[in-house]
């Protein structure tokens, strides 16, 4: 079974303020939530946003692969250059399982998913334009195509190339290894696929500095570029 990447991590000084600007502003859905983290849903991938820790970074912080059998997995990740498998601490609503990939980005590893969450609050949004759906995930690497070596060994995903930059997919969400040319890695930023003009009118309504730049990946299209309440570099596709 080819792996799906459903969960991005970031950690907050305030999960619940965080939280409550990805719902205004790209309509993500809440589907669990306690008295320290709140885990938001787009349809396909879970936004987990978790307080903070004794020594763990702010922002930006994991990313985890839904796969089909751990045990399996962990011979594959020792011959691929992973760190060793480390259990997770207990109650966790996506894993229990954590890994590095070689330049020590971190893994969440779960063959359960979020199976804590009842199935009806998981229902299809309608396709009114209402939900963005989060579908980049962007790390920064030296050496992109090294790094693609690793994902597409272990996890099964499609590999694309363009110019400083590998593409790889499980058939739904990009993970986007990209060379800006400047000494820097790890976890960059992640982009929404936005509908129509909704969006735009949502983050202006909210205050939020917005920039134009080049795409990632097609300089001759643009993207909206902007850093959320607690700064984390947030992409905006297809609306202008």
């Amino acid at each position: 079974m080819k792996a799906k990447l459903v969960h991005i991590a970031v950690r907050s000084t305030n999960p619940r303020a965080l939280a409550d600007f990805y719902k205004r502003a790209f309509g993500l859905r809440e589907v669990l939530s306690n008295r320290k983290a709140v885990d938001l849903w787009d349809g396909y991938l879970f936004l987990a946003i978790n307080p903070p820790t004794a020594n763990g970074p702010m922002g930006l912080n994991h990313f985890g692969f839904l796969v089909e059998n751990v045990d399996a997995l962990r011979p594959v990740l020792e011959r691929a250059g992973a760190s060793k498998v480390e259990a997770r601490p207990a109650g966790r609503s996506f894993t229990d399982w954590r890994v590095h990939d070689p330049e020590g980005n971190p893994i969440d590893l779960s063959s359960r998913g979020y199976d804590t969450i009842p199935a009806e609050r998981l229902e299809k949004p309608s396709a009114d334009g209402a939900m963005n759906e989060i579908r980049r995930l962007v790390i920064l690497t030296q050496n992109p195509e090294r790094l693609a070596e690793f994902y597409t060994e272990v996890f099964g995903l499609t590999k694309k190339t363009f110019t400083g930059a590998a593409v790889l997919t499980d058939g739904v969400i990009q993970l986007v290894l990209l060379n800006r040319g400047a000494p820097g890695a790890g976890l960059y930023g992640y982009g929404l696929a936005a509908h129509g003009d909704e969006t735009l009118r949502r983050l202006k309504e909210l205050d939020t500095p917005i920039a134009s730049e080049p795409d990632w990946l097609d300089a001759g299209k643009r993207q909206m570029v902007l850093r959320d309440p607690e700064k984390n570099l947030v992409a905006v596709f297809g609306a202008r």
